[in-house]
């Protein structure tokens, strides 16, 4: 559920907007990633447990701002693969992203769920909102997916802060995490991570621990 995909999609479509794309240029794009991390951080919390994690990604974009792609990853229990589609764009220095997105687990599928996900980004500001749609799971024990996911950030060159909340169908059960993320280059990256609000009954869904995350992703 931790992706790196969209950084390349967000430039070719401000560039889009700007009129930057000349006659000649490519109008289509496929390019792919793989990485590893030291654990499976996800929305301020380690999902593998400790375990490293293995991830990819394969994505197309066209020149119009719209953009699909797949995206893998290792777990400790089980895999998981998420399809994606979208469009970006700017509108002078705002850019904006629209995005769907399916989270699917094979040897889980009670776990899957889906996404459609807002963000804009000015003047190294951003804010996001992951609003759950459909189901969690499918056929007779699947329940609504109305939870949602709210973030906003600030980076600068290569420094990053980003606030991150739960906002869970389910009563008390939300937290707020905060990262603090470094870019040693373009491919490692480091992130400090901790809880810093919760309800009283979200005990099961994080723990409290500092999280130190080391993450190294290439483009193929």
């Amino acid at each position: 559920m931790k992706h790196a995909f969209g950084m390349k999609k967000t430039v070719l479509a401000a560039a889009v907007a700007a009129g930057m794309i000349m006659p000649g240029m490519a109008a289509a794009e496929i390019s792919g990633s793989l990485g590893i991390s030291n654990m499976y951080f996800w929305r301020g919390q380690d999902i593998s447990d400790g375990g490293a994690q293995v991830f990819g990604s394969l994505d197309y974009s066209h020149s119009s701002g719209l953009y699909a792609g797949v995206w893998g990853s290792s777990e400790t229990d089980t895999t998981e693969y998420d399809l994606y589609v979208g469009y970006g764009g700017a509108l002078g220095d705002l850019s904006y992203d629209l995005s769907y997105i399916s989270y699917n687990y094979p040897n889980d599928t009670e776990s899957d769920l889906q996404e459609v996900i807002l963000s804009l980004g000015y003047a190294g500001f951003s804010a996001a909102g992951y609003f759950g749609v459909g189901d969690y799971g499918h056929g007779s024990d699947s329940t609504d997916n109305k939870d949602n996911y709210f973030t906003v950030g600030y980076s600068y060159d290569k420094y990053s802060v980003l606030v991150g909340t739960w906002d869970r169908d389910e009563d008390d059960t939300n937290y707020t995490h905060v990262d603090l993320g470094y870019a040693l280059t373009d491919n490692l990256s480091f992130t400090v991570s901790k809880i810093v609000d919760a309800d009283d009954g979200s005990e099961g869904y994080h723990n409290d621990d500092t999280l130190f995350v080391v993450s190294y992703a290439f483009e193929i």
